[in-house]
């Protein structure tokens, strides 16, 4: 929120970003009663605060996503379209209840599963220089379709997205495990460019693939420190503790009850953080 530019009035529309990590700026913003501040969002965030300029739906829940609150929001708007975000935001389950009121095929399904996995994908590096295509070029193409199989199939995106994320795939395979005890494992990928793609993509087909697991996957950063991608337990028996919570114990961490993440962790604190998370997670 501190990109946006000083003007006299203006309405903004805020999409899938931690208000609590925005609080600052959102509250200069906010004092100027000609900005008005529409806010939608998953991810903890905090005591909200009360303007009569800002407007919230912001439901930090499993199974949830900023694309489904978004849709609940506009009466008469594709459903598939939050399904294809919400595939992409690891919750199948939801995107597959909102699809099967339309009676589309498995194959339209599938269609619709990859392209949310590999437009979630391509939105992680550490620089526009690590992803295929920058989030502006993706909005853009993106708002020029109606329906999003046509997209999926004509856009001019997924084709080339399916072809990298398959090349960095196969550089992750074999990859073993930093560190593991029964019900939770860390796994700490190269510092190369395509790790920094595919880090939060792994730590989420990982969790799919064993939801009684708790993930961590590492990707280090060219300054030495780490991104940090967590994954609670999908299934337990017991009440598990959010992702969030632990991300949140650490400066730049944030995220929701499954999955949350850590922007930025300094190599000084690794182990501290790995001991956290195996002392939430690791089975006793």
């Amino acid at each position: 929120m501190e990109h946006i530019p000083p003007l006299e009035t203006a309405s903004i529309h805020v999409f899938d970003i931690s208000l609590d990590a925005n609080r600052e700026a959102l509250s200069k913003l906010l004092d100027n009663p000609r900005f008005r501040i529409s806010w939608f969002d998953h991810h903890e965030a905090g005591q909200i605060p009360t303007y009569p300029n800002l407007k919230t739906t912001i439901v930090n829940a499993k199974g949830t996503c900023t694309a489904l609150l978004v849709h609940a929001s506009l009466p008469g708007s594709d459903p598939r379209w939050a399904a294809i975000a919400a595939f992409g935001d690891n919750v199948p389950e939801a995107a597959e209840a909102l699809l099967k009121p339309l009676n589309i095929s498995d194959s339209e399904i599938a269609e619709l599963r990859e392209a949310g996995e590999l437009l979630n994908y391509n939105a992680y590096g550490e620089t526009e220089a690590d992803v295929l295509f920058p989030p502006l070029e993706i909005a853009q193409r993106l708002s020029s379709f109606r329906d999003p199989i046509e997209f999926i199939r004509n856009g001019g995106i997924i084709p080339e997205l399916r072809a990298q994320f398959q090349e960095d795939e196969a550089r992750a395979k074999g990859l073993a495990p930093f560190e593991q005890r029964v019900g939770a494992v860390v796994y700490r990928l190269p510092r190369k460019p395509w790790a920094r793609r595919l880090g939060a993509t792994l730590a989420n087909r990982l969790s799919l693939q064993n939801p009684e697991c708790a993930v961590t996957v590492l990707h280090p950063l060219n300054d030495g420190a780490y991104q940090v991608s967590i994954r609670a337990p999908r299934q337990r028996n017991q009440e598990i503790p959010p992702a969030s919570g632990l991300a949140l114990e650490f400066p730049t961490g944030g995220g929701r009850v499954l999955a949350a993440g850590i922007n930025h962790l300094p190599e000084a604190r690794l182990s501290e953080f790995i001991s956290k998370f195996f002392e939430r997670y690791a089975s006793a």
